[in-house]
């Protein structure tokens, strides 16, 4: 089988041992979470190393994890529906507390009005301005319709309108300051604790209001008191919502660390002596997933030694490769001695005829 061939049927090799790993770690999580859940307590006593005491102790320290985040969910989920009861409660109150100082407010005027009304000493500072507002008001009032009744050309239309707006402002803040006069008229009669006949009911009416509206002052104060001492929106560890989260995201890094847990109690109880040690919490279903995560075993144990086989095929080809590569250079070698032994060769009988044509001169030079 040619090389690309065989690292061709090794991957495909190495991909059935990745199936075939994935399938038998699900049985086995399966088989493990099976068993931590039947167990009821730790009849594994080994003192050290990976047993099954060690495993079902990681678990029981997961669910506990778990439980006590689940606790503190049910926990800040109560108390974020009392701070959402005590938000909703305290917008009730501020709706109602908004109503009874409107009503107030008119009670005060309508007080304001009947003291100023009345033959009294103390609204004759309080007259003096009534009087001037009111006719500052009247004054506008006239300035107004006879703006409003003019009629000329387009320029005279522009500066009419402009004329009428400052109009209709001052009218306006003179009619609000006749309002706030009769108002601070109203507050002022009442904190004297007269009494005017014809303001009885009304009077009765505002020192109802000023009650109510204590009362709601206290109860919001006491709500918001309350709501920032167990955590409100400014609180230091954050809201119920945020905490909420914390704790959701704690338990969802837990959970993902049970599946390895699951996987070693079933790898346990797969080997040899977990047979043994589990025969007790062995069902005949779990039996049967045994033997399946055996054959299992047994199949990715076979492909393992074909990828074995293989590399070992793929290693023998390598060395031959190599083997012929170092023959072929010793040939070359070889070859390179031969050349160079006959090139010696022929230096020496260079070297020897040199020799030989040197004594001959040498002998002609003797005999000169």
């Amino acid at each position: 089988m040619p090389m690309d061939e065989r690292k061709s049927v090794i991957r495909e090799l190495e991909e059935k041992k990745r199936v075939i790993t994935e399938t038998r770690n699900r049985l086995l999580e399966g088989l493990g979470e099976t068993l931590l859940q039947r167990i009821e307590k730790e009849p594994f006593p080994e003192p050290a190393g990976e047993g099954p005491g060690v495993v079902l102790e990681d678990y029981r320290k997961f669910q506990k994890e778990i439980a006590e985040s689940e606790e503190k969910i049910k926990s800040l989920e109560l108390e974020a529906q009392r701070l959402k009861e005590q938000e909703e409660k305290i917008i009730l109150l501020e709706k109602e507390q908004s109503l009874l100082k409107e009503e107030l407010e008119q009670v005060y005027i309508r007080l304001g009005i009947a003291m100023l009304n009345a033959p009294d000493d103390l609204a004759a500072p309080i007259k003096q301005q009534e009087e001037f507002l009111l006719a500052k008001i009247g004054e506008h009032e006239k300035s107004l319709d006879e703006l409003e009744g003019k009629i000329g050309g387009i320029f005279s239309w522009i500066g009419k309108n402009a004329k009428i707006t400052v109009e209709k402002a001052i009218l306006t803040k003179s009619r609000s300051d006749l309002q706030k006069l009769y108002l601070g008229a109203g507050e002022k009669y009442l904190s004297t604790g007269t009494t005017i006949e014809e303001a009885a009911e009304d009077t009765e009416r505002a020192l109802e209001l000023r009650g109510l509206l204590s009362s709601l002052a206290e109860e919001m104060a006491a709500l918001k008191t309350d709501r920032r001492k167990s955590g409100g929106p400014f609180s230091g560890e954050g809201s119920p919502a945020s905490r909420i989260q914390a704790q959701e995201k704690h338990i969802a890094q837990v959970k993902k660390e049970l599946p390895g847990v699951y996987l070693r109690l079933g790898s346990l109880a797969a080997a040899d002596s977990g047979k043994v040690t589990f025969s007790s919490y062995i069902t005949d279903d779990d039996s049967t997933v045994l033997e399946k995560a055996e054959k299992l075993a047994a199949q990715f144990a076979e492909e393992e030694l074909s990828i074995k086989k293989l590399n070992a095929a793929i290693n023998i080809d390598k060395e031959k490769a190599e083997i012929e590569k170092m023959g072929k250079a010793i040939i070359n070698q070889k070859q390179k001695i031969a050349a160079a032994e006959e090139a010696i060769t022929g230096l020496e009988k260079q070297i020897a005829e040199s020799e030989q044509y040197i004594e001959e001169l040498d002998a002609f030079v003797k005999g000169k």
